[in-house]
């Protein structure tokens, strides 16, 4: 009978153990996994205590800044806050959100704790409903390179600056660009001109005028032309009036030529003002995708372009700067009083004051900063000229998922004047599932082959000539082979966008191999015609002259004849860049459809139309947003 009672009990117990929540096998301590977000894996490291998540740290990730922060700092409190993984994904971080939610729930499971106890819906706020108003000398709409540009330029002369931001952070697509910077005649002189490019500088030069602009312009440099003969110089030529003259052909002379030559004037000047804030300059200017000339500047102290976002906004705070920036806030409509725009009506859509209507008054006026349209689906296709309106959802683009022209709208609705809305920009080398440029190891500007081996464009060449040849190719996609040695990793092993080159390789998106055979079995290209590509881009490098595509020059970044390891990255088109916008004049003022001023309205950025053309020179459109940024301020203020 005790032997019969004890199996019974025993059975009891078992029975009673397999019906027990998983919590009665948890273990105090800490666990760690890893998921996949954007640019890589993100390794999070959770600690368990008394069958609750008591702190969660991200030990490792690629994920871009300050794009994916809001995941530290909003939605890992709301996990440990409120115990669950079904918390908000972080908008414009949404792969990273839910790798992280991810990784925490493996963690969960690893402590042998119940993960379903973990998914429990989130109390949401209940939105506010009142209207608050705010005051300043100058509002801006936008937290990008234009609006902390312009923030910063009217702080400084004593104006208190309110910058409305959609966003839960600042930097818009500043902070994801490339970053690099165009100007002429700065960090040039370790570049020696080829007879390529010579041939460049008199083709513009034999150019007929088609303005008296036109004309002064040609006029100056070919002054600038004749001297630098006279003197014998070796070193790159340059000027800001060739850059304009470059910039304006590239753009199929559709541009206001005043206003490209105010940007190409002013840039030299930024350059300088950004040094003085804490803004540290590579020493070697270089030739980024689609910049025709090697006059593209980056820096060394930041990776890609939050460079720009993450100088302003600590001088801002170094200096006690009087700009208070309100992010999460959308501004829907411009107030118009007797004719003149005086402030802005904006609502929170997010954060503790979410719903939240705020009339804003500007004393002096507004700026748009808005960026372009490149991610509105809708809106790209309704307008395009250059793409047979195929710019559908398939199509990736390089911009946040907030670039969706809400700038152009309002300016609209005050009647100002749109110019080249139809003409919109490929970038040539996107990632083929995102459209990021963050996967690049290489310059996107060295070599490019198709699944053959074989180029099939002068890559030194035009963005729009470079993406139509591109997309000619097999699936619209293609490879940039480019040298480990020449390549731009540091010494932790991340990118220049600050992504680990062991995700980007486990990605599948690039391949590396120490030989070129061994690169084009692993990428699926034709390694007979892949050699004999890469000898003949190798004698050119060495010859200077003779590209079978026409390449003008062979700068270092670009060479592949030290030996591997090699890297092959494919790549495809992505809409990158939307040219057309509100219209402006050289004080960055928005002109209205009957050719006037709009009285205390400006736009800086990519807001605005009329500078590129139908086509935008490559790293010209951050010199364009901070210089045209600095100057409607300046001449808000006055």
């Amino acid at each position: 009978m005790i032997h019969k009672l004890s199996v019974l009990a025993v059975s009891a117990a078992l029975a009673a153990s397999l019906a027990a929540p998983m919590s009665a096998f948890a273990k105090d301590g800490v666990y760690t996994a890893s998921a996949v977000g954007r640019n890589g894996s993100i390794n999070v490291q959770v600690t368990i205590k008394n069958d609750a998540i008591a702190d969660v740290k991200i030990v490792d990730w690629s994920e871009t800044h300050p794009v994916a922060d809001l995941t530290k700092t909003k939605l890992i409190p709301d996990i440990i806050k409120y115990q669950s993984v079904d918390v908000d994904a972080i908008s414009g971080a949404t792969l990273s959100s839910f790798a992280i939610k991810q990784a925490v729930g493996e963690c969960i499971e690893k402590a042998g704790l119940s993960l379903s106890k973990f998914e429990k819906a989130v109390p949401q706020k209940a939105a506010l409903t009142d209207t608050k108003t705010l005051d300043a000398d100058v509002v801006i709409i936008g937290a990008g390179g234009a609006g902390l540009s312009a923030a910063v330029t009217a702080a400084e002369a004593g104006k208190k600056v309110i910058v409305l931001e959609k966003n839960g952070f600042a930097g818009g697509n500043t902070s994801v660009c490339g970053g690099c910077f165009n100007s002429a005649n700065i960090h040039q002189s370790h570049i020696k001109m080829t007879e390529g490019q010579r041939k460049i500088v008199e083709g513009i030069l034999a150019e007929k005028p088609k303005s008296d602009l036109h004309k002064e312009l040609i006029a100056k440099v070919s002054k600038q032309w004749k001297d630098y003969n006279a003197k014998k110089e070796t070193v790159l030529f340059d000027s800001p009036e060739f850059h304009a003259l470059q910039t304006w052909k590239s753009g199929d002379y559709k541009a206001d030529l005043s206003l490209v030559y105010t940007l190409t004037q002013n840039t030299g000047n930024v350059m300088k003002q950004l040094e003085k804030i804490g803004f540290v300059w590579r020493d070697k200017a270089t030739q980024f995708v689609g910049a025709l000339w090697p006059r593209s500047n980056r820096a060394a102290n930041f990776k890609s372009g939050v460079g720009y976002i993450d100088t302003f906004l600590a001088y801002i705070k170094e200096k006690n700067l009087p700009v208070t920036i309100e992010l999460s806030t959308k501004a829907n409509e411009l107030i118009v009083k007797n004719g003149r725009v005086v402030g802005v009506k904006a609502q929170a859509i997010g954060g503790d004051e979410k719903g939240r209507k705020y009339v804003v008054n500007a004393k002096k006026g507004v700026i748009l900063a808005t960026g372009g349209f490149g991610a509105n689906v809708e809106m790209r296709n309704a307008y395009d000229e250059l793409w047979d309106k195929k710019l559908g959802k398939t199509t990736p683009t390089t911009n946040l998922p907030s670039a969706t022209g809400d700038g152009i709208d309002m300016a609209k609705k005050v009647d100002a004047n749109l110019v080249q809305m139809g003409w919109i920009q490929l970038f040539p080398a996107g990632d083929p599932q995102t459209g990021a440029t963050s996967f690049k190891l290489g310059e996107n500007s060295c070599i490019y082959v198709n699944r053959d081996g074989k180029r099939y464009v002068n890559e030194s060449e035009r963005r729009d000539v470079l993406a139509k040849a591109n997309l000619a190719q097999k699936d619209g996609l293609f490879f940039v082979i480019s040298s480990a040695k020449r390549a731009l990793i540091d010494k932790d092993g991340r990118n220049a966008y600050g992504v680990k080159v062991e995700d980007i390789l486990a990605s599948g998106k690039s391949y590396k191999a120490d030989t070129l055979e061994e690169l084009a079995k692993k990428a699926g290209i034709n390694a007979a015609n892949l050699v004999e590509t890469v000898k003949k881009w190798n004698e050119f490098c060495k010859k200077g002259t003779g590209d079978e595509m026409g390449r003008p020059t062979c700068m270092d970044d670009h060479r592949l004849d030290e030996g591997g390891p090699y890297y092959a990255t494919l790549m495809t088109p992505s809409v990158h860049h939307t040219m057309g916008g509100v219209q402006i004049n050289t004080k960055a003022q928005v002109i209205n459809k009957s050719g006037k001023v709009i009285p205390g309205l400006y736009a800086a950025g990519e807001v605005t139309g009329g500078i590129h053309g139908t086509n935008r020179v490559g790293c010209n459109a951050v010199p364009d947003a901070l210089v045209f940024g600095h100057i409607a301020a300046e001449n808000l203020v006055k």
